[in-house]
């Protein structure tokens, strides 16, 4: 009887292989069909779409079977579509930072001394690096703390920076820790190599969390790691400040620093003047030095409320520009929905993704509801224009718009955008 249910199993298994195989190919077939029927062109909203005319705007929206580039000059869209055959793996993390766009992806990063990274080339691969800096953290009757549990800032990922090949860390340190804190270049070994020690990676620079000893006026926390051309840039919340240092990625030397005063953050107690949510999202422009931090503020009634820093770290920092944003977006948890920020000759360009109002008798899931691709303009820290890519991404999500069974999102049917690049225009 054993061996006749082993052979009806087995025979069972082909039809769902066979079935498996068929919406595969079913896939492909309707997206090599519509591979040149794409929708994409750009809607303006409000303002003078002059305001463009200095930049293009290039990009990608892709899934697993195939991706179409983008690029947006004077108002003008062009694509170009390829093909994956067989499908190509699509990694989605929506706990990553958008800074990490270098070869490797991380996994969650749960302590500074295992750090977890993957080859998405090589599915069995796993590299790992160690930190021990020289901080404690104490708990509010000023005694370190005890046990293996850990406070930080932000998730550690915030910590991590990549130039090149090279990655580097930082721990995202609230103002618990006291004691001497660093910028790490990071030590990976094949984790198949492991054998039961994690060599320790060097400090590039070095700096002291003391001051957050002393009787509660003074603190400073760490909010990340930023990589700027061949800089580094640690974020800082220091006295109510914002600061930002930049330190030379081959030396170790710190070269430049600037601060934003009024600036706490919520929740701390010692937040004082304008508060903001720690979990920023961040852009760097490699060619101009340029980086741009996007921090964003309670919401209000519906509408979500950042306010942008541009800093200048091609010679120390300079503070370039501030403006504060705000769009419609009822979905509180969708924080870090900013696809791409630059200040270019006086302007901020910013463009991120709109996620339209929830009615409560249509969409039952979140992740399957329109979003809006918009560009946005400001100069002076007005708005110049408005304007929205449109095209057909949302019909991805049709098919789920009105399930009552679970969902479980899949980026391999679904397209989402990336790469999205403001340059001069040529």
């Amino acid at each position: 009887m054993l061996r006749l249910d082993k052979t009806i199993s087995r025979h069972a298994a082909l039809p769902i292989f066979i079935l498996a195989l068929f919406l595969i190919a079913s896939q492909y077939m309707l997206v090599h069909a519509d591979k040149d029927n794409g929708v994409f062109y750009l809607k303006d909203h409000e303002g003078d779409q002059e305001a463009l005319s200095d930049v293009s705007i290039s990009g990608e929206l892709g899934d697993g079977f195939h991706s179409t580039r983008f690029n947006l000059v004077n108002g003008e869209v062009t694509t170009n579509t390829k093909l994956f055959d067989p499908p190509r793996a699509v990694w989605y993390n929506s706990t990553q930072p958008d800074k990490l766009k270098g070869k490797w992806k991380f996994d969650n990063v749960f302590s500074p001394d295992s750090i977890t990274a993957r080859d998405p080339e090589d599915p069995g691969s796993y590299w790992q690096a160690s930190v021990h800096p020289n901080i404690t953290e104490y708990d509010e009757n000023k005694q370190p703390r005890k046990g293996n549990g850990a406070t930080y800032t932000n998730r550690l990922e915030y910590g991590l920076a990549n130039i090149g090949d090279q990655y580097y860390f930082v721990v995202p340190s609230t103002n618990s820790y006291a004691g001497t804190s660093g910028i790490y270049r990071l030590n990976f070994i094949d984790g198949r190599d492991y054998r039961g020690e994690l060599p320790a990676s060097e400090a590039l620079a070095t700096f002291s969390l003391d001051k957050n000893k002393g009787d509660g006026s003074s603190e400073i926390q760490v909010l990340g790691l930023e990589a700027v051309g061949d800089k580094l840039a640690l974020v800082l919340e220091e006295d109510h400040k914002l600061v930002i240092r930049s330190y030379d990625s081959k030396s170790g030397e710190q070269v430049g620093e600037a601060a934003v005063s009024g600036f706490s953050i919520s929740g701390s107690d010692k937040a004082h003047g304008r508060s903001f949510y720690e979990s920023y999202e961040a852009y760097s422009d490699s060619d101009s030095g340029r980086l741009s931090l996007a921090f964003m503020s309670s919401p209000d009634q519906g509408q979500v409320r950042k306010t942008i820093w541009s800093f200048d770290l091609a010679d120390g920092v300079k503070l370039l520009d501030e403006t504060a944003v705000s769009y419609p977006d009822d979905m509180e948890s969708n924080l870090r929905n900013m696809k791409s920020i630059h200040y270019i000759d006086g302007k901020l360009y910013v463009i991120y993704l709109s996620t339209e109002t929830k009615d409560q008798n249509d969409i039952l899931f979140d992740m399957a509801r329109p979003k809006h691709l918009m560009i946005r303009v400001y100069k002076a820290a007005r708005l110049q224009y408005e304007g929205e890519l449109v095209t057909d991404r949302n019909q991805d999500s049709n098919r789920v718009a009105h399930l009552s069974t679970s969902y479980s999102y899949d980026p391999t049917y679904n397209r989402e955008f990336d790469h999205i690049r403001i340059r001069p225009a040529e």
